[in-house]
């Protein structure tokens, strides 16, 4: 994911293309306006002028100097308009006309540099081409009934809430219910929604989360940093419970979460496990952080992947 300093080096750039452009369609139709050359030597000559008289204090002058300014760029933009050629012909154009390709607007941080930040934190946060499209827009009610709709439209608003308010104080939310109830499509919408403000989320699949640390415990070469799963904002586990359980990643999964639970780093976590199951897996320790720590919301109701291919 590209850092603030990243994003506005790439303005920059954009920038100093931007002029380059301009500078070269300055000096094409200056062969072809030989007048518009002069005009351009004269407005040049106004700038240190203006500078002297600023320094000096002579306002009269200073004002002069302004107005003779401002009567030469209109005959410039007579002159272009005269040929043929649009007033602005040779102006720059940059790629975001808020800030002229600086990176900031009024003094702060301008939309398209804080956009760029948000789309790259979407595309880093882990989710698989068939997750990015679940959103909070296009999940359905419909294959929901009587208690388990309301259900499911109280977890949906929460849902909702939670992503837009994200922060530093938010809290670790745990999905439990049966297979195909929702549980990885709210999942990815709020992954999408808190990456989008700039926040940085990881989604990984519990299977995938395991074998990392793994690989990194064997220390292979190439195997991939576990300290991003500490460092995001907000961790997202997909299915937990669907690796291979052992001591070893009982053990893992309780250090990953005290760990963030101490630094109040925010994890959701999603799975098909009850809570039999979870504690016969994990062991008590984990139970008891999975249950008294995290924000627990219960899924139920049938199958909606089943319920689609019946239709």
């Amino acid at each position: 994911m590209i850092t603030i300093t990243e994003a506005l080096h790439r303005k920059d750039r954009q920038r100093a293309e931007a002029e380059a452009n301009a500078d070269a369609r300055t000096a094409e139709l200056c062969k072809q306006i030989p007048a518009l050359a002069k005009l351009d030597r004269e407005l040049a000559s106004c700038g240190p002028a203006l500078v002297a008289a600023a320094v000096s204090g002579d306002t009269a002058t200073l004002a002069g100097i302004e107005q003779h300014n401002l009567a030469l760029q209109q005959k410039r933009r007579e002159l272009l308009t005269l040929h043929g050629f649009r007033p602005d012909e040779d102006a720059p154009v940059y790629s975001c006309a808020l800030c002229s390709d600086s990176g900031y607007a009024d003094g702060k941080l301008c939309a398209c540099v804080k956009k760029e930040l948000a789309y790259a934190a979407y595309t880093s946060a882990g989710l698989g081409k068939g997750l990015r499209d679940k959103t909070f827009d296009n999940f359905s009610l419909q294959y929901y009934e009587g208690e388990d709709r309301a259900r499911l439209e109280s977890i949906l608003a929460g849902c909702k809430k939670y992503a837009q308010n994200f922060g530093e104080d938010s809290r670790s939310v745990l999905f439990m219910g049966k297979t195909g109830l929702g549980k990885t499509h709210l999942s990815a919408a709020i992954a999408g929604a808190v990456a989008a403000k700039g926040y940085r989320v990881l989604y990984e699949t519990s299977q995938k989360l395991f074998d990392t640390y793994e690989a990194a415990r064997f220390g292979r070469s190439d195997a991939p940093d576990t300290d991003k799963y500490l460092s995001c904002d907000l961790l997202i586990i997909d299915d937990l419970g669907a690796e291979c359980g052992s001591q070893y990643t009982a053990a893992t999964f309780f250090n990953l979460l005290n760990t963030r639970l101490i630094e109040g780093k925010p994890i959701l976590i999603n799975t098909n496990l009850n809570r039999p199951a979870l504690e016969k897996m994990y062991g008590e320790r984990v139970l008891s952080r999975l249950l008294g720590e995290f924000h627990v919301l219960l899924f139920a109701g049938k199958d909606v992947r089943m319920q689609k291919l019946s239709q």
